[in-house]
């Protein structure tokens, strides 16, 4: 049996219990407070990130992973007679994925299998729980694996608001919603992932509406191609998204998890964002 592992970034926000189960590695990007700066899920938690966002006038930004941080995990995988699934964040909101191609580059191994997911969060997660399920539990060859994980992202959706598109635009990852900058203010987009890229789905004129037209969209995708996942993200909102995970179970009649988005990709869509992340059975 071919040994494997898999790593990827700390823009994934799986549960711990997944991470440790599997021995997902993980890489972490950087947030920065003027010269402050910090390894998410390291050197400052979720919480920590949101507090400092109240207590300080300096704006965040972020930062990728330099090539080195993912030679060193590579080199020692590698050393240890891995080969690595490594899977991360849309390249198209990040240049994680190119220090990862950087790092395998330098260390020359065609044991190191990149890959975009065209997502983040859960987004990512959930790709990464089925690329451990098939390696661990069904015991799937690698050449399948990695056939099925190149198609993983079809399976992916994301809709998510922001009551200020302030936060996506300041540091230029409102993707194809920069088309609605500048437009009627009371305008609540609810926006989505298109092939790795914010872009505007709707606008409804409320959060209000935009909260259960998410649901209407999820329901429309779900009848058609079933539903396997499906976590309510958010940034500092707790309460609502707790509102809105249990509206949320009893219009599937299926458990939904709650995952907090960190400082990565809180610095981007704000801390009050509020999102439905799911997963489908077929594509």
């Amino acid at each position: 049996m071919e040994k494997v592992k898999i790593v990827t970034d700390s823009t994934c926000y799986m549960p711990k219990v997944y991470l440790e189960k599997y021995d997902i590695k993980v890489v972490p990007l950087y947030v920065r407070f003027g010269d402050e700066v910090y390894r998410e899920g390291i050197d400052m938690t979720h919480d920590e990130f949101y507090k400092k966002l109240h207590t300080t006038s300096i704006l965040p930004e972020t930062t990728q992973p330099a090539p080195e941080d993912f030679e060193k995990v590579y080199r020692e995988l590698l050393k240890e007679g891995y080969k690595i699934i490594s899977i991360h964040i849309s390249a198209g909101l990040s240049g994680t994925l190119n220090s990862a191609n950087a790092a395998k580059e330098a260390l020359g191994s065609n044991d190191i299998y990149i890959f975009d997911s065209k997502f983040t969060s859960m987004g990512l997660g959930y790709q990464i729980l089925e690329i451990a399920k098939m390696l661990y539990e069904e015991n799937m060859p690698l050449q399948d694996v990695l056939k099925i994980t190149s198609t993983l992202y079809k399976h992916m959706n994301i809709y998510f608001l922001v009551p200020d598109l302030f936060w996506l635009a300041r540091l230029g990852r409102i993707g194809k919603a920069k088309a609605i900058l500048g437009t009627v203010v009371k305008i609540k987009p609810i926006l989505f992932f298109d092939e790795g890229v914010v872009n505007v789905l709707e606008q409804p004129r409320t959060l209000e509406k935009g909260k259960e037209r998410m649901i209407e969209l999820t329901k429309e995708k779900v009848e058609k191609l079933g539903l396997k996942y499906i976590t309510v993200a958010y940034g500092e909102n707790l309460e609502e998204a707790e509102k809105y995970r249990d509206f949320v179970e009893r219009e599937f009649n299926k458990s939904v998890s709650l995952t907090q988005l960190g400082p990565v990709i809180g610095t981007h869509t704000g801390p009050q964002v509020l999102s439905i992340h799911f997963y489908t059975e077929r594509i």
